[in-house]
């Protein structure tokens, strides 16, 4: 009876020390992936990416979940919070500064293969730096162009698309004029981006976000006449009815169904034309000018949080989201301009006439700044540019309180 008992322990032992060791043979590594969506696309390309990198890496488990880009910063402070951060995170690079700051994001130049940061555009890599350390990639990159639909403007007399802010409003003029349903020229006035739509005219009317002083440059003189350069659009109901109500999406749908002669967008608006506008013939110039040429550069980051138990299994994620090949899938995709060196000279960018625009604008594009409390900074700006454009304020007095409220957070850094 004994005999029998020790044996059934010790091959009951011998069943369950397999057990373990099969278990732990096969554990993987759980790497979570949240990416913001910039097109019904964007979810599904990830998750194929995922499915592709997990078969050739049984040892670890990335998971991809998506989220409108409107969703994405609050539910990152949210579950940073809370302790429920994902291992990796798209966000706008703007965001970047403040999260690096508080601690939330961990530092990848160590953990990247020795020659991966050499693939990169310097340009777009440069911004993910701050403080001697990288804390993201350059998931997307783009300038901003102006769109115009040829069959309005040929309706309205024009026979080319407006080089200068005056051509523009004369010509928004006359398109608005074409019919109810027709509306000349987009103009932005809610959620993401709508300072980003401001720094179109500030820009190319000589201003800058900081003035030589150190300090905010929103109510500098040229601010003043970028804004009323926008102000005239809205007072001649030359732009869509509501600005304040009209966010970036809302002026692309317009566009996609035809019923807007002009849009200050990015490359991304191509891929929407693909689908929902493909009736519209359409061009893509470079952005209206005063006193200068600029366009709007911006980048979206992908960062490990510092909170991750996998930081390297994250990294090899990474490094096999920016190889060429699927790079140059997602640049087709969703219209973003290289940022691998290996990209730029695609054809797909180079011949493209609906790319190269972006291309040609790279060498005049100028970035929001990377500080910590931007996005304060930002919402100031959008709150006064609201009540100006709904007649509330005035530029002067607007662009004044924005500016105020940037300076005192500048001097609490």
């Amino acid at each position: 009876m004994a005999k029998r008992l020790l044996g059934a322990l010790i091959f009951g032992s011998a069943v369950a020390m397999a057990a373990l060791q099969t278990t732990s043979t096969w554990a993987k590594d759980v790497v979570r992936v949240r990416v913001a969506e910039y097109s019904t696309k964007t979810g599904p390309f990830f998750q194929g990416l995922a499915e592709k990198f997990n078969a050739a890496n049984p040892d670890i488990e990335v998971k991809v979940e998506h989220l409108p880009w409107p969703e994405m910063q609050q539910q990152l402070v949210s579950d940073i919070s809370a302790g429920t951060a994902p291992d990796i995170s798209h966000m706008a690079t703007r965001w970047m500064a403040g999260f690096a700051k508080d601690g939330a994001l961990a530092p990848i130049e160590s953990l990247m293969s020795p020659g991966f940061a050499d693939t990169f555009v310097p340009t777009y890599l440069d911004l993910q730096k701050q403080e001697g350390h990288t804390w993201g990639l350059p998931i997307a990159a783009s300038a901003r162009g102006m769109f115009y639909n040829k069959k309005l403007l040929e309706k309205a007399g024009i026979t080319n698309p407006p080089k200068t802010w005056d051509e523009a409003f004369e010509a928004a003029k006359k398109i608005d004029a074409l019919g109810d349903d027709i509306y000349g020229m987009g103009m932005q006035g809610k959620d993401l981006d709508t300072e980003g739509y401001w720094f179109y005219s500030l820009w190319t009317h000589g201003g800058a976000i900081i003035g030589p002083d150190g300090k905010s440059g929103f109510a500098s003189p040229e601010a003043v006449a970028a804004t009323r350069n926008y102000l005239r659009f809205i007072e001649a109901k030359a732009t869509q009815p509501g600005v304040t109500g009209s966010s970036r999406e809302d002026l692309q749908n317009l566009f996609a169904a035809g019923k807007l002669g002009i849009v200050l967008s990015g490359p991304w608006l191509n891929a929407q034309m693909a689908e929902q506008g493909k009736d519209i013939d359409y061009g893509i110039s470079q952005i209206p000018i005063s006193t200068a040429s600029a366009t709007y550069g911006v980048t979206d980051t992908i960062s490990i949080l510092e909170t991750s138990k996998v930081k390297p299994q994250a990294m090899k994620f990474l490094e096999y989201i920016f190889s060429k090949e699927n790079r140059l899938e997602f640049g087709k995709l969703e219209g973003f301009v290289p940022v691998l060196k290996s990209e730029s000279t695609e054809p797909f960018f180079t011949d493209n006439p609906k790319m190269a625009v972006f291309l040609e604008m790279g060498p005049v594009a100028k970035f929001a700044p990377l500080f910590p409390r931007w996005e304060e900074m930002a919402d100031g700006l959008k709150s006064e540019l609201a009540k100006i454009y709904a007649g509330e304020a005035t530029p002067e007095a607007g662009l004044q309180a924005a500016a105020e409220k940037m300076n005192a957070l500048l001097a609490e850094k």
